[in-house]
């Protein structure tokens, strides 16, 4: 599946992470006039993926150079006219000029949801959008969901066993009963957690996670390494069990990368 990526900027501490948002030809938006690409904004909710309706969202181009949106101020960025709200789909839809950068902000939320982890999505629209459209993915937690389980990575060099700093990882939960992972265009699994980056002791954690099967994709290395040609590890199934932690491990050399799974049901 041809894909295309566009990066996210990070939100506080969080590391940057890189969103693949991309749509096979079944599911591109409409073509657009020359010189603007017509971009869907998708939100969903984070565990399903069912789509979520009545979400708003402003629009924003990047217009002084800084990190991030301004929306006030001498040096506030240019805001797209009006509010996109998503439909019963989940979905709404603008066309804008190719070759700038943008930024949604969410601002509504539907009932009974969470505000995002991420309050903001940027992304650069090149000129292959204009051909094949863009779909950007933002998904909302229910305000009454339940977590209990949580996947851990631990990263550790393949020789020597020492524990491996600054290796990032996004974590996906399987939401559209295909096989394998997703992650491009309408039907796209859903991204559960932002970039995760390894600390000084080889590891990063994503808890609070409801039952389900996850994809953990590697994004980034430590310097000296390589990304493996098959970044993607998973599914990795979280059952219900109170308490359930799944642990992989990844032990690298410098040109390898050899996961395994393990588990640790009860941490208390």
């Amino acid at each position: 599946m041809a894909a295309w990526t566009t990066r996210v900027w990070p939100i506080g501490l969080a590391a940057a992470v890189v969103v693949i948002a991309a749509a096979p030809a079944r599911a591109a938006p409409p073509a657009a006039a020359g010189g603007t690409a017509r971009v869907v904004l998708r939100n969903t909710d984070l565990d399903t993926g069912a789509p979520l309706s009545g979400a708003r969202f402003e629009l924003w181009r990047e217009t002084n150079d800084l990190e991030g949106p301004q929306r006030t101020g001498r040096a506030a960025d240019e805001q797209h006219d009006g509010v996109c709200v998503t439909d019963a789909k989940g979905t709404c839809t603008v066309e804008l000029a190719t070759e700038e950068t943008y930024y949604w902000m969410q601002i509504g939320v539907p009932t009974g949801y969470a505000r995002p982890d991420e309050p903001f999505t940027g992304f650069n629209l090149g000129e292959a959008a204009a051909r094949d459209g863009l779909v950007l993915n933002v998904a909302n937690r229910r305000e009454d969901a339940v977590y209990s389980g949580a996947i851990q990575v631990r990263k550790k060099d393949g020789k020597t066993g020492a524990p491996l700093h600054g290796a990032v990882f996004e974590l996906w939960k399987e939401t559209n009963g295909t096989t394998r992972l997703q992650t491009g265009g309408i039907d796209a699994d859903q991204r559960a957690r932002p970039g995760c980056a390894t600390d000084a002791d080889g590891t990063c954690a994503f808890d609070r996670l409801a039952d389900g099967q996850y994809f953990l994709v590697e994004t980034d290395v430590p310097e000296g390494y390589v990304l493996p040609e098959d970044p993607v590890t998973g599914p990795l199934l979280l059952d219900g069990t109170v308490g359930r932690r799944l642990v992989v491990i990844y032990h690298n050399k410098r040109h390898e990368r050899i996961p395994t799974v393990d588990e640790d049901e009860d941490q208390g």
